[in-house]
């Protein structure tokens, strides 16, 4: 068994080093084979049928560029299986584009274990791995949209037996998908589109035939949606939830929202009984830390787990929890610091306080989390008063417009405050509106002092294919909190046999100073661009699927290298240097099942 290529990477503010074999030694540029301009890579657009349910095998077709040399199907999971059946070109791509466009022809095999979701695969050639895409495994019977289909009402096949799930496409602009289905007096039910793409929008209409004066035919709009909210990191998916107070036949129809079309913008629709479950009002999940979000979670070991990310070891601290009230309030309660403070603003303009001591100079930070109702539905507002009534620090963050000399506002879940003397101080809470409140209105702050730690760490790259004797950039973006300025260790593992990794440096990018770009300092951290090189040896072995290769972050702590904070995986191959050379078997459980 091959040994596992290791290599541990100390990155301060300007200078990186090398431990590795417990040899010290400072890299520098020329010792590394020259970079080539990187050989164009396989890129996926979408795949079609969207997905089907657990114990189903259907074919599909993925659609990318340079798939002609197409191996294998990688999943990153072991409940659902594809092999490739052909590859093609696209007989209805764009005929000027530079790279036209392949279609590969797959079968998929969805375990009857399989639960539903999101599957993300990735298209293995003999250029390398693909960009990965998802299909779904979905909750129910699952069928395709008519090949024939017409986009004309009169012509739209008719759906029945629900829940049921739709695999459609809007091939075209302007195109819209039309379906009839039969409604029940007083029936509610649920209308679901999903996108397999972020940039396809779909929207939902509900159409009754009742007709007009003028046209006895005519299909009358009675409900449409487009997504229950937009806002940045939101799903576009729509979801509709209608009760039809007379049976009957109507019609559902999909289409883009903005009239746009393509062979790409597939979707799935979902038709249930009932109101099924409520559209996500917050952003989309992601993985990683997630420090300046106003959904992040206060833990009671929450001081533990920043100082494990960056300062020095201190004595457990428990956090008690305390309860504001309602302004006027003559005598507002205490609360000691660190600590958290909970309530719920649930009158329009009510605002809610509680009071706090500061016992010498020094540095606290208050975080703000908002665990129902969040942006842009709930905007709290936190403000710092002195005794005599001074504002004296808010999580409202102010800045001048270059362009149109305005002021520009947003609120900040996380603010850092210098506090320069001994006094009793109030905390203010409030929506950023006088007319929304409610019982989802609910927050906890958190007041801590400052613990310089490493925050979000995030891998630019989402795949890495190597050709023997030549190298890659990896490139990594480490957010500094609270003024941490110590040692950070990247630690990769799990590189295929040949391939290093050793540190790099690249030109900084020369940025001119943001002009009245007020107290940024206070509501974000510093961020730094860390750089590793994949040094892959003339000798390299080829691989015939992705090695998942991990990039550990480490804070040095006290001189020691402390616990891992963040594990970024990048699939890492190594592939031949020109096509011409002869393929490598494909092991049958990457492509078969």
């Amino acid at each position: 068994m091959p040994k596992r290529n290791v290599g541990t990477l100390l990155f301060d503010s300007g200078f990186a080093v090398l431990l590795q074999a417990g040899i010290l030694a400072v890299l520098v540029p020329a010792a590394w084979p020259e970079t080539p301009k990187p050989q164009e890579e396989p890129r996926l657009f979408s795949v079609y049928p969207l997905g089907d349910q657990p114990g189903a095998t259907y074919e599909a077709t993925i659609r990318g560029v340079i798939l002609q040399e197409a191996q294998a199907i990688w999943f990153e999971t072991d409940s659902v299986h594809a092999w490739i059946l052909r590859v093609d070109s696209d007989p209805e791509s764009d005929a000027k584009a530079a790279t036209p466009t392949d279609a590969v022809k797959i079968r998929v095999k969805v375990d009857s274990t399989a639960m539903p979701g999101s599957y993300a695969f990735r298209v293995v050639t003999k250029r390398g791995a693909s960009n990965a895409i998802s299909m779904r495994v979905t909750s129910g019977r699952t069928i395709a949209e008519p090949e024939a289909l017409t986009g004309e009402p009169e012509h739209a096949p008719r759906l029945s037996g629900f829940p049921l799930v739709v695999n459609g496409r809007i091939a075209k602009k302007g195109e819209v998908d039309y379906y009839w289905f039969e409604a029940r007096p007083d029936e509610e039910l649920s209308f679901e589109a999903s996108s397999g793409l972020s940039a396809f929008d779909p929207s939902i209409t509900i159409l009754e035939p009742s007709g007009s004066w003028f046209d006895p035919h005519r299909l009358n709009r009675i409900a449409f949606n487009d997504e229950p909210l937009y806002y940045p990191d939101f799903s576009t998916d729509a979801k509709l939830v209608h009760r039809f107070e007379r049976g009957g036949p109507y019609l559902v129809c999909v289409q883009a929202f903005a009239g746009q079309g393509s062979l790409n913008f597939v979707y799935q629709l979902r038709i249930s009984e009932g109101r099924g479950d409520p559209p996500l009002l917050r952003a989309l999940p992601k993985p990683g830390w997630l420090e300046h979000t106003f959904t992040r979670h206060f833990t009671a070991d929450w001081l533990t787990v920043l100082r494990a990310r960056g300062a020095s070891a201190g004595a457990p601290e428990h956090l008690e929890t305390f309860r504001a009230v309602k302004e006027p309030a003559t005598s507002p309660p205490v609360m000691a610091v660190p600590g958290i403070v909970e309530g719920v603003i649930s009158e329009p303009g009510e605002t809610q306080r509680i009071a706090f001591s500061v016992k010498d100079e020094q540095d606290l930070v208050l975080e703000v989390e908002t665990p129902d109702a969040t942006t842009p539905l709930f905007n709290p507002v936190m403000r710092v008063l002195d005794s005599t009534g001074h504002e004296v620090v808010t999580n409202v963050y102010t800045q001048l417009n270059n362009c149109g000399a305005f002021m520009m506002k947003t609120i900040q879940p996380k603010t850092i405050a210098s506090f320069h003397a001994a006094a009793n101080y109030t905390l203010q809470i409030h929506d950023i509106t006088t007319d929304k409140a409610g019982q989802s209105f609910a927050y906890r702050v958190l007041i801590r002092p400052r613990i310089p730690h490493v925050g979000k760490v995030e891998l630019v790259e989402e795949r890495v294919n190597l050709t023997p004797g030549t190298t890659r950039q990896v490139s990594l973006a480490i957010e500094r909190e609270e003024d941490y300025n110590g040692l950070v260790a990247l630690n990769v593992e799990g590189l295929p046999p040949g391939v290093q990794a050793v540190a790099g440096a690249e030109p900084e990018e020369e940025k001119p100073p943001l002009m009245n770009a007020g107290k940024a300092d206070r509501y974000f951290p510093k961020s730094q661009k860390s750089v590793l090189v994949l040094v892959a040896a003339p000798d390299a072995p080829l691989t015939t699927l992705p090695q998942r290769a991990r990039v550990v972050v480490r804070p040095i702590v006290e001189g020691k290298v402390s616990q891992p904070v963040a594990s970024e995986v990048v699939p890492i191959m190594v592939v031949a240097n020109s096509l011409d050379e002869p393929a490598r078997a494909v092991p049958l459980a990457a492509g078969k099942p």
